[in-house]
């Protein structure tokens, strides 16, 4: 079988952003078994009008659009059981859920340009930290170090990256 790339193009964006999207429906929804056929709708939705997909938007924001969409179908589908919130609460919470989002993805932006303007050795400590599963005491062994020293280092490191986003996400807020 022969997969257009169109098709593929879906696949890897979809794949790329169903698990944000799985919880995007879960907030929404009162049970799993509701998300998963949520989801499954909403995948449908998308794979039927993704020639009308434009690639200069993020694929996360049009994709909660018709899983809104879909939500609110399956609320209607399925009035004989009780419901938990109005459509207008669950509206609210889609429109909360995708500014949350976006706010997270603008931190994410800010704390990856802030972790490229550290010094190399502050940059190398936060890699070996927390890009493995290295504990502080067994990072500390292996690289000679006392692990409160370790410690303190990353809190001032922390510190710092934190400051940076702040005044990354408020310089970009102003300008």
């Amino acid at each position: 079988m022969k997969i257009s790339p169109q098709n593929e193009q879906f696949v890897r964006l979809y794949a790329r952003d169903e698990g944000r999207l799985r919880r995007y429906v879960a907030s929404l929804v009162p049970s799993t078994a509701d998300v998963d056929d949520v989801l499954q709708e909403t995948a449908i939705a998308l794979m039927r009008k993704f020639e009308q997909y434009d690639d200069e938007q993020p694929f996360f924001n049009w994709a909660c659009r018709f899983a809104l969409y879909e939500v609110l179908q399956h609320r209607k589908r399925s009035n004989t059981r009780r419901r938990h919130f109005s459509d207008e609460v669950v509206e609210a919470i889609a429109a909360e859920y995708q500014q949350h989002q976006q706010q997270s993805e603008e931190r994410k932006k800010a704390l990856a340009d802030c972790l490229h303007k550290l010094d190399s050795q502050d940059r190398r400590l936060v890699e070996l930290r927390y890009f493995s599963e290295e504990t502080i005491d067994s990072l500390a062994q292996r690289i000679g170090e006392p692990a409160a020293k370790l410690y303190r280092s990353l809190a001032r490191i922390r510190y710092a990256l934190a400051l940076c986003v702040r005044e990354t996400i408020a310089a970009e807020a102003t300008s």
